[in-house]
């Protein structure tokens, strides 16, 4: 079997047998990985603490070939993000930004623009004084990698140009905005108010670790939150089990 050794960041996992536990990786240089640690489970088990959600550290796998399902040697961890773990809502905040990239990329498909993107999500979404709004900074941008951002500047079926204060909606089915005169072609169209539609248009661009000066009414948050959610819901094709969790918030 060959072994890899990568960074990694753990995005997910669920327990096997009665000590094991398969672990979800995005590494930087194979994209997403399933393996199983042997053992993680026990009181004196080798990989210690390491191997919990959200970690980033150095992972050092066995490849089995033609499997989807590998085999962990060791993990390192190098930020083990412990606050995230420990804050309800930041648990919230960071289970969506992993959830959405486990969903959203296939396995042994490297990115390592996203890769950096998620480890950066995770620094600020541990730090940041508004989290929330650092992680709808990082899904405009997920969903530009994935190579779905949603257009925002002009009407998708008409092309027509709306300015700031213009009524508008929003349509997921159609990758963006939908002007008045184009809102009837667009069964799934949702308004979207000036506010909210400022920051889409200008948080794409922006970087994470300005988002946290950025600052927004709740109700434009929730609205913001609302609508990636349901592009998101387009592209991956189901709703993020993490966002009822962070509605109930």
């Amino acid at each position: 079997m060959p072994l890899h050794t990568t960074d990694a960041i753990i995005i997910g996992g669920h327990d096997l047998a009665e000590a094991d536990r398969i672990v979800v990786f995005y590494t930087m240089t194979s994209g997403k990985v399933r393996a199983v640690a042997e053992g993680v489970r026990r009181i004196r088990s080798r990989f210690g603490g390491n191997v919990q959600l959200f970690s980033q550290g150095r992972l050092v796998y066995f490849e089995r070939p033609n499997k989807t399902l590998h085999k962990v040697n060791e993990f390192a961890a190098v930020r083990p993000h412990r606050l995230l773990r420990e804050d309800l809502d930041r648990i919230a905040l960071a289970s969506t930004a992993v959830e959405a990239v486990a969903l959203g990329v296939e396995e042994n498909e490297p990115s390592p623009g996203l890769f950096e993107l998620l480890a950066e999500a995770l620094d600020q979404l541990e730090t940041a004084g508004r989290p929330a709004v650092v992680l709808e900074g990082f899904l405009l941008q997920l969903l530009r990698l994935l190579g779905y951002r949603p257009e925002f500047s002009e009407c998708v079926r008409c092309r027509g140009h709306l300015a700031a204060r213009d009524t508008a909606h929003l349509s997921p089915s159609h990758g963006g905005l939908v002007c008045v005169s184009c809102r009837a072609g667009a069964a799934d169209a949702f308004p979207v108010t000036p506010e909210a539609l400022g920051f889409l248009r200008g948080a794409g661009g922006t970087p994470l670790r300005l988002m946290d000066r950025i600052a927004l009414q709740p109700a434009t948050v929730r609205e913001v939150t609302d609508a990636l959610h349901a592009f998101l819901c387009q592209v991956l094709g189901r709703p993020l089990r993490s966002a009822d969790f962070l509605a109930r918030l």
